[in-house]
């Protein structure tokens, strides 16, 4: 099995084991109200079932049934509560860069699948069209929020790093942009997705981890740290797509041509 696909399994499940420990969406990173009836064993649900999938993506037998259960469930809250919070809000930035993280969220399940699958499978090859060029625009949404809210990235950025704090606010801002160009037009997609998975590995190693452990009973640290490794996860099954895609482009024209061609054949028949 792919490393990349138990990397995304293991991150999930270290965004769900809080969700466990606290009874809390909130550190989940899900803006679900304490208000809501039965809101703890809702978060329980919520947080069992990231563990248990990211679990079941581990095991080769129940691989893909896991992977699409991720998938579903960042979809399903996708659905749910992002994208209507940013319908009422269009013009709050942070509210699309919700919608764009949740996106790669469940893009990670969609490639883990696609990974178990193989580009052979014309789903799986059709889905991959979408999924690359997709995941590249939601990267450009993050960058632009680092330059949007820089004064909130430069604050989580440790202070001991040179040259300044707000420099570096600024450049992961450009990094994630020009990654999501990259990947995006397929120009060095596969460079831009390596250095894009290491940004967020370190992420997690010099930002997050040392905020968890600095307050390890604050939900807010530990649902930042969990995102982050979720779409580290995603950036490494992109890594590995890209990769396979590059190993066996024949597949992939080679699809686009029957489709191609049996719209061809659909048009010839109605005429």
């Amino acid at each position: 099995m792919p490393i990349a696909v138990r990397i995304y399994g293991l991150a999930a499940v270290a965004l769900g084991i809080p969700g466990l420990i606290h009874a809390s969406f909130a550190a989940m990173g899900l803006p679900v109200p304490p208000s809501m009836p039965g809101y703890p064993l809702l978060a329980y649900g919520a947080a069992g079932l990231l563990v248990l999938a990211g679990l079941a993506i581990n095991w080769l037998r129940t691989a893909a049934i896991g992977s699409l259960m991720l998938g579903a469930f960042f979809a399903a809250w996708l659905l749910a509560l992002h994208l209507p919070h940013a319908a009422v809000q269009p013009t709050v930035w942070v509210s699309w860069e919700a919608v764009a993280e949740t996106i790669v969220m469940a893009l990670g399940g969609v490639l883990a699948w696609i990974q178990l699958r193989g580009l052979g499978d014309k789903r799986a090859a059709a889905i991959w069209r979408i999924a690359r060029p997709l995941f590249g625009l939601c990267l450009m949404v993050f960058g632009t929020s680092e330059f949007v809210y820089a004064g909130y990235t430069a604050a989580m950025v440790p202070a001991w790093i040179p040259p300044t704090q707000l420099f570096w606010a600024y450049a992961t801002g450009a990094a994630q942009i020009i990654a999501g160009l990259a990947i995006a037009s397929g120009i060095q997609a596969r460079l831009a997705a390596i250095l894009l998975t290491t940004m967020y590995l370190v992420f997690s190693l010099i930002v997050h981890l040392p905020r968890v452990i600095a307050e390890p009973t604050g939900a807010l640290q530990w649902a930042e740290n969990g995102v982050n490794l979720v779409l580290a996860g995603a950036a490494w099954l992109l890594v590995e797509m890209l990769a396979a895609a590059k190993r066996a482009p024949g597949t992939l024209h080679r699809f686009a041509g029957e489709q191609g061609q049996a719209g061809l054949e659909t048009g010839q028949r109605q005429a």
